[in-house]
């Protein structure tokens, strides 16, 4: 008979922690991982280093993604003023349901007009135009004189209104 000899098994080792004898491979360079260096990703184990994104890929908001946001903004700020000055005898509890309305409408026209871009920036731009919103139609209307809208019991509800209008168009952005 003849002698088996049985050559021994090379070990494959973590690259990282060559202590530790591993199976396991990076999908995208092929260097044996441990357990603990592996990072699960759509398309397969990686290691550490093919795992970290590129620079390329972190997105941001561009420059004329964020003018047109600001411009978005400023137009449909003047256009939801004029219906504040239209729709401003309706009534005071309105005034909270009309904020909502122009917050999900100021949100969703910045969104639209950074080419849907969420972040702080254009949740920044989205609270801009809404504040914009409210500052026309009370410019128009009253003029530099503010004194009759702050001797009005309304004051309270136009505040609250344009708060509402805000935080909803900042979650929104985001």
């Amino acid at each position: 008979m003849e002698s088996q000899t049985q050559e021994p098994a090379t070990r494959t080792v973590c690259y990282r922690h060559p202590s530790r004898e591993t199976a396991v491979s990076c999908s995208n360079c092929e260097r044996p991982i441990c357990t603990e260096c592996m990072v699960y990703t759509p398309v397969g184990i990686k290691c550490p280093d093919c795992a970290r994104q590129p620079r390329s890929a972190i997105v941001r908001l561009r420059p004329n993604r964020a003018a047109g946001a600001v411009a978005a903004a400023f137009g449909g700020g003047i256009a939801m003023g004029f219906g504040i000055v239209v729709l401003q005898g309706v009534g005071l509890f309105f005034a909270l349901i009309l904020g909502w309305l122009i917050g999900i409408a100021m949100g969703e026209l910045v969104l639209w007009a950074s080419g849907r871009y969420r972040g702080p920036e254009t949740g920044y731009i989205a609270i801009g135009g809404c504040i914009w919103t409210y500052v026309v139609p009370y410019g128009l209307f009253y003029g530099v004189d503010l004194g009759d809208v702050a001797r009005s019991s309304s004051l309270a509800f136009v505040f609250l209104g344009a708060v509402i209008a805000c935080y909803v168009a900042y979650q929104r952005t985001q």
